[in-house]
């Protein structure tokens, strides 16, 4: 078994020492071709889950090709995976690039964030994007060990791959991310000296900082702020 730390180190060093798949643009000079790293046993049959927000491969485009890709977003390692001429690439973390999902309205951009300590590359859903800042959503999958039955009254739990709670971004023209704090005094000081105009929007028009589409009209009326 790989241990946690190993298999992201591992991940890493792949990442950036193996070859992409052509060398004739940008966007496909973003396709790294490596087999998937776990900490489990994807042949389990006991396994619950998918480590996928969609198990499918959707259509879509990088933004600086007009190439059209296979793509599917491996939520539990944060990773894009490809589909191309019957083999698996994955997109490496660059922080120039935005991935269109067609007919779903739905696109996925690089941030830098912090996680357990580190700064790191991620892919995360763009729910609005301003001039000054955008609004993120991380999608999280999580993987929980089984859990085994101690006594005869005790239920078997097998191991399972579960979508939990989403965390929602505050994205920065720097490709820096912030996690949105959880206080709404907290979440005031992230727009300095409009804190007051937005504080009155929001008691005004009875909206939230919880609900994912009242932080969009939040965040669209502070960009109309002059």
């Amino acid at each position: 078994m790989i241990t946690r730390f190993n298999k992201y180190s591992v991940l890493m060093l792949l990442l950036f020492s193996i070859s992409g798949y052509c060398q004739k643009t940008d966007s496909e000079q973003t396709l790294v071709h490596r087999t998937s790293i776990t900490s489990f046993d994807f042949r389990s049959k006991e396994l619950v889950g998918s480590i996928y927000i969609n198990e499918n491969f959707l259509p879509a485009k990088l933004s600086d090709s007009q190439n059209n890709y296979l793509i599917r977003y491996d939520a539990y390692q944060d990773e894009m995976e490809v589909e191309k001429n019957g083999n698996s690439y994955h997109l490496s973390k660059n922080l120039n690039y935005t991935i269109n999902f067609e007919g779903t309205n739905k696109s996925y951009q690089v941030y830098n964030y912090s996680k357990k300590n580190e700064t790191v590359p991620g892919f995360f859903v763009i729910l609005y994007t301003g001039d000054k800042i955008s609004l993120l959503r991380k999608e999280k999958i999580k993987f929980f060990e089984e859990v085994k039955a101690k006594t005869g009254y005790d239920k078997y739990k097998p191991p399972t791959l579960k979508r939990v709670d989403d965390e929602i971004y505050i994205g920065y023209k720097n490709s820096s991310a912030i996690e949105l704090p959880s206080k709404k005094k907290d979440i005031l000081t992230l727009f300095a000296n409009k804190a007051i105009e937005i504080e009155s929007f929001v008691n005004e028009n009875k909206l939230g900082f919880k609900s994912e589409e009242d932080l969009i009209k939040i965040f669209s009326f502070y960009h109309s702020l002059k």
